[in-house]
């Protein structure tokens, strides 16, 4: 079988056929239809460098009709110009391509031309006849570049993070700040999904919601805890727009972070500060519960006391009687001393007033001067006192006054908490960064992680069937606390309930002024 195409007569060209006048006339005539067809302005010099000719689109360019640019050269029309932008006329004995041309428009706009040429060389004198070539409009091209490097630039230096992910959530572009702050390379990122910097943090309605919002065409912003890629967390506003490139259809994702770790910290804060201001005014309102009946139970005896003297209720004055009226008033006027000088103490530490007066005295005194004003309590319910590891040699270079009132604190509050017929001990020992830590234990009802910090804050008290016989306004602990701090030492209370508690003082070498250490 033979095929049609086999069939078929050669097809005659015109410029194959004819005599050589009409093959002229029709390649002429072609000629002319492609410079209408091609985008490009088609033009021809002399040797002088004159327009002999120039194609009908360069009025669609320029709006100059090719008999008005005929006749004259194109460094007449314009300027030619290197890649740096300096006028440069090209070579016209050598073929060139890709040549800036700037030219004005009629309207006065500046349109800027990519020419190319090709000399055109006599073939018996090899001197140059002429040049022809093409000059192709790139103005609206070198905007759109021009515009296209600004926004890269904006958006490669924008503070923000920003990637670009196809529909199936790959990513193609991420942004330097990006990288700066998720720790990944581009030949990391590139290609993965932004799964890559799930923290595990966010739960899985989250990422739910998202999709379902930019999958249906809409802007999606939310609060996101994102991972880098050295494993740290962090908080970032999440803005993700769906974009169509080249139409209606939507093609790619374009995600902004914000990393807002700084402010979600600030917030916390705010949040624990507005939570330590309630707890504040809560305990003013337990202030005055606990100090009023501490301040109204000695006042009453005071008062009491000195009425029934005054109006010699058992008689003359001279009465034995009275002698015991007279213990109650002094035992309560320097229980509310020691109560007003608590709460000014605590008031004065937290204004930063509390200034030391630092000497050069003997720790093993001040225990034993501690010991003689707690020993009528001890003794009155069998509770031995005792302290070893100290050497009667070492000397403190610290406020005397102060260190005696952090133990009187601790010892007091030990004998309080222990039962009839325990121990209080005080222990000390060497550091080997040169400070020293004293202990003072009981063999008293302990306490847990909750008593702990609560015996720990301002006005609190343990609750329990043995403290409810002792009073107290719950200031002894925070203020012993303050005054080691402002020795630059620490306080750590070790108890268990039950089982007793040990509260350990750390205070550092500038503290120490001699020891047998040192």
């Amino acid at each position: 079988m033979v095929n049609d195409y086999q069939n078929r007569k050669p097809r005659n060209w015109p410029s194959f056929s004819g005599n050589a006048d009409e093959r002229a006339s029709n390649a002429l005539s072609r000629l002319e239809d492609i410079s209408r067809l091609v985008s490009e302005i088609i033009w021809e010099t002399d040797k002088d460098g004159i327009l002999t000719f120039v194609s009908e689109r360069s009025f669609e360019v320029l709006n100059l009709l090719p008999q008005q640019m005929i006749g004259y050269k194109l460094c007449d029309l314009g300027i030619f110009r290197a890649a740096n932008g300096t006028a440069q006329a090209p070579d016209w004995q050598k073929p060139f391509r890709d040549h800036l041309f700037t030219i004005k428009h009629q309207n006065g706009d500046i349109k800027t031309l990519l020419v190319s040429g090709l000399p055109n060389f006599d073939k018996e004198t090899w001197q140059l006849a002429g040049v022809y070539g093409t000059a192709e409009d790139i103005t609206q091209r070198l905007k759109a570049e021009k515009s296209f490097r600004m926004l890269s630039e904006i958006i490669e230096q924008n503070p923000s993070m920003v990637f670009v992910t196809d529909l199936d959530g790959k990513i193609e572009y991420v942004n330097t700040m990006f990288k700066k702050m998720t720790g990944y390379n581009d030949h990391e990122i590139i290609g993965q999904t932004p799964r890559l910097l799930q923290s595990g943090l966010t739960p899985q309605s989250f990422y739910e919601d998202l999709w379902s919002a930019v999958l249906a065409g809409d802007k999606w912003q939310g609060e996101i805890q994102n991972k880098r890629n050295d494993g740290s967390i962090f908080w970032a506003q999440l803005t993700i727009n769906p974009v169509a490139l080249h139409g209606t259809k939507i093609n790619h994702f374009v995600a902004v972070l914000e990393d807002i770790s700084d402010r979600k910290a600030a917030e916390k804060r705010l949040t624990l500060a507005k939570e330590q201001a309630e707890i504040a005014s809560r305990t003013k309102s337990e202030i005055l519960a606990n100090t009023s009946h501490e301040l109204r139970t000695p006042l009453n005896a005071i008062i009491g006391s000195s009425s029934a003297i005054k109006s010699e209720t058992f008689g003359p004055l001279g009465n034995p009687a009275y002698s015991d009226y007279i213990d109650i008033i002094k035992e309560s006027g320097e229980h509310l001393l020691a109560l007003i000088n608590d709460i000014l103490d605590v008031a004065s530490l937290e204004a930063s007033q509390v200034k030391l007066v630092r000497t050069h005295f003997k720790l093993a005194q001040v225990l034993q001067s501690s010991f003689r004003l707690l020993a009528p309590r001890a003794d009155h319910a069998q509770i031995t006192l005792s302290y070893d590891g100290i050497d009667e040699t070492l000397m403190l270079d610290a406020d005397e006054r102060r260190i005696k009132q952090i133990f009187l604190n601790l010892l007091s509050n030990a004998v309080k908490f222990t039962p009839d017929g325990g121990q209080v001990n005080v222990g000390c020992s060497h550091e080997k960064c040169g400070g020293l830590t004293i202990s003072v234990s009981d063999t008293g009802i302990g306490m847990d992680e909750d008593d702990i910090i609560k015996a720990m804050s301002q006005f609190g008290q343990v609750e329990s069937d043995h403290t409810r016989k002792y009073h107290g306004t719950g200031l002894g602990l925070p203020l012993t606390q303050g005054l080691v701090e402002l020795h630059d030492g620490k306080l750590e209370i070790i108890s268990i309930k039950g089982s007793g508690t040990s509260v350990e003082i750390f205070l550092p070498k500038t503290c120490i002024a001699h020891s047998p250490n040192n």
